[in-house]
């Protein structure tokens, strides 16, 4: 029933193609391919790719996309920070020792992926704009490194200002999510410059793996899917792209084990804290995680001191231009650029939208042709805090009038949870190709995406989306599938996201990633397809009213909020059945001049939707979005990321000041779907709430 209605929506386009809808959307389930992709991954893996060093991988990614039938290609390229490493160390220290030194970090994996003669080797660890230093002095074990932990440890007067702490990564853990605490590292960050501390060392515990770890008698890759020890989640620590106060190192847990062993006996022990310290995963090595301090006698040394430089970063822009509305513009893309072979993150993404692009290819070959504008981005820079995609949309000024939806991929087949992230605006797209694709391990007949998804976009974003989202605020969308409860571990931002991981634990078949293929295909299809582009603005209402219900603070009157919400509620309906109508009647007259310039100004009203929601004033680094977090899919978000965090910062007059601002920018749109260019009103109780919010404009 879905996908009839759908096409009859997208028959009302002009009909200036040799293929028909029916053709095209079924050519975009065919075409992809599990060993082309494999075929993209091996070459996208087969070196490093950091920020900065992705000229070559541009430059095949163009002539590829020439290959492939994409009419019009550009490769840009933008100066920018970088950094990379050069002098680091962390070094357990006993000063009752002769020789001092108990223990030095190994910085790198056991196993290095080889390379070719004349490509880029993988390097160590290191963390991106962390803080420059070379600290020596006791430490302390932190959990998570979250504000809640050190107060935690302050409580129980553990000193935590001048310490090294030595904390577990965040990426993946099921308990956070459980308790939803969902945070990045530049959180950890956060807490550890305000809580004063002298240094950060982080380790990825196989408290995050579940069952299958050593312990549990799974062998570590590549013998079996546990977690390796010597396996070091790399990062970036900033968003802003700025240095960062506190020196900090990734370390394996590995290495970790004898630097928390160091602990043991000192302090009181995590098990004495609340469930969030509970259960770590190294008491099988004799690990007991006292927090410490560690004894006067007993030092960590830790030195961050990298290398930077300007260089420069590459894209690749594929433009398939629009037949009916070349200026308005859907936008796919993802990034090249990664911290190892990235064969899940930073290379999956990438190979699934050469099997994108090959099918688009094909279809135009066949003699189709978009209503609007199609363009794909090949993005190189998002390790480093995404300096690339923020330049290439500053330079490209009409955008912000044309471009709108951004859809991303980041991990195609990680693993084999989907998540669609992201605005309600992108809804109806993503369950029109989720509603056409089965599911990978259905074991029922005909069971789609659609089904096991539930139809619902999550709040946040990811990859390039979050500066698209925050800063350009365009429509967007983060999709695919990464690690779920019961998969094998994933070697997230290591050495060990290879390949040969991925044909052994991650996605062997490729399943996966040709489920994201075909989605994301289907979902452009859909958006440059239809002369409306296919939105039910309503889903924003409903997303603020849910919202709305889980606001509490003393003190703070919600009532302009909540009438606010109940108006943009009842006009978005108003709005949605008159695009219906609109729809219905270019159904019938697909070549009335009239109705086309009706649909293209519903279509400027969809575009301009997300623009309104900008905070007229954030705060410096902050997201402009008030409504939409900038969060990846593995975070707990809320909606109204602004005023949440005053909320918890106990700060009324702040949150009173962003309560206010968006009741400003709700009546902004609420204004902008009541009237249509001419300044004629849609209907005459759209009229009556038009006046009712700006008597001055009556």
């Amino acid at each position: 029933m879905f996908r009839r209605h759908f096409l009859t929506l997208l028959c009302a386009c002009p009909s200036t193609w040799a293929l028909s809808p029916d053709a095209v959307q079924d050519l975009l389930l065919r075409v992809p391919n599990p060993d082309k992709i494999r075929e993209w991954s091996a070459y996208y893996t087969k070196e490093s790719h950091l920020p900065g060093e992705g000229l070559d991988q541009g430059q095949w990614t163009k002539a590829l996309w020439r290959d492939l039938g994409i009419p019009e290609i550009n490769l840009t390229s933008h100066e920018a920070n970088l950094t990379y490493p050069n002098n680091h160390r962390v070094a357990l220290l006993d000063f009752n020792r002769p020789d001092v030194l108990v223990h030095e970090a190994h910085l790198i994996e056991d196993t290095v992926p080889p390379v070719g003669e004349g490509q880029k080797p993988f390097i160590p660890a290191f963390f991106a704009w962390a803080g420059v230093g070379n600290v020596t002095t006791q430490h302390i074990f932190a959990n998570f490194g979250l504000r809640e932990d050190y107060e935690d440890l302050v409580k129980a007067n553990v000193t935590v200002k001048g310490r090294i702490a030595v904390i577990k990564t965040v990426f993946g853990s099921s308990l956070l999510r459980d308790l939803h605490m969902g945070v990045h590292r530049q959180e950890q960050m956060k807490a550890a410059e305000d809580y004063g501390l002298a240094g950060l060392i982080v380790y990825t515990d196989p408290q995050l793996d579940g069952e299958i770890t050593e312990f549990n008698g799974y062998n570590a890759f590549p013998d079996g899917p546990a977690r390796p020890p010597s396996m070091i989640e790399r990062g970036v620590m900033t968003f802003s792209g700025s240095t960062s106060t506190v020196p900090a190192m990734p370390i394996s847990f590995a290495d970790a084990i004898p630097i928390l062993q160091a602990l043991n006996g000192h302090g009181p022990l995590a098990t004495e804290f609340g469930e969030r310290w509970h259960g770590g995963g190294l008491g099988y090595k004799e690990v007991q995680y006292n927090v410490g301090p560690s004894p006067a006698h007993v030092a960590v040394n830790l030195c961050n001191q990298p290398t930077f430089t300007r260089g420069h970063l590459h894209h690749v822009i594929g433009t398939i231009p629009g037949s009916t509305f070349p200026d308005e513009v859907i936008m796919l893309g993802s990034h090249r650029d990664s911290w190892g072979p990235g064969a899940g993150d930073g290379s999956s993404g990438p190979a699934a939208m050469n099997e994108v692009v090959r099918s688009f290819g094909v279809a135009l070959a066949h003699g189709w042709k978009p209503s609007r504008t199609i363009m794909f981005a090949s993005f190189e820079g998002l390790e480093f805090s995404l300096p690339g995609t923020k330049n290439w949309f500053a330079e490209n000024p009409w955008l912000n009038t044309s471009a709108f939806a951004y859809l991303d991929v980041v991990s195609a087949g990680a693993g084999s949870k989907f998540h669609v992230q992201g605005s309600p605006l992108l809804g109806r797209a993503m369950r029109y190709g989720t509603g056409l694709v089965q599911h990978p391990n259905s074991k029922e007949k005909n069971q789609t995406m659609l089904d096991v998804w539930g139809g619902q976009v999550s709040l946040g974003t990811g990859g390039d989306g979050s500066v698209i989202q925050s800063t350009a605020l365009v429509s967007t969308v983060d999709l695919g599938f990464s690690a779920g409860d019961g998969d094998n571990p994933f070697p997230y931002h290591s050495l060990y996201d290879t390949d040969d991981w991925m044909d052994r634990f991650g996605d062997p078949d490729r399943k996966y990633h040709l489920t994201t293929t075909k989605i994301w295909s289907l979902a452009v299809f859909a958006l440059a397809n239809d002369t409306l582009i296919p939105v039910t603005v309503n889903e924003y209402a409903v997303l603020m009213r849910k919202a709305l219900d889980s606001i509490e603070m003393p003190g703070l009157d919600l009532t302009t909020l909540d009438q606010a919400i109940s108006h943009l509620h009842q006009i978005t309906l108003a709005f949605d059945e008159y695009a219906s109508t609109l729809s219905r009647q270019i159904s019938s007259q697909p070549d009335d001049p009239g109705l086309l310039l009706k649909a293209k100004d519903v279509n400027q009203k969809y575009i301009a939707i997300e623009r309104h929601f900008a905070d007229p004033q954030p705060p410096p680094g902050a997201s402009r979005h008030l409504i939409i977090p900038r969060a990846p899919y593995y975070f707990q978000s809320s909606a109204f990321p602004a005023l949440h965090q005053s909320i918890v910062a106990g700060d009324l007059s702040v949150a009173e000041t962003y309560r206010d601002r968006i009741v400003g920018r709700i009546h902004e749109v609420i204004e902008l779907l009541h009237l249509d260019d001419s300044g004629t009103t849609l209907s005459q109780p759209l009229k009556q709430w038009a006046v009712s919010l700006n008597p001055d404009k009556a």
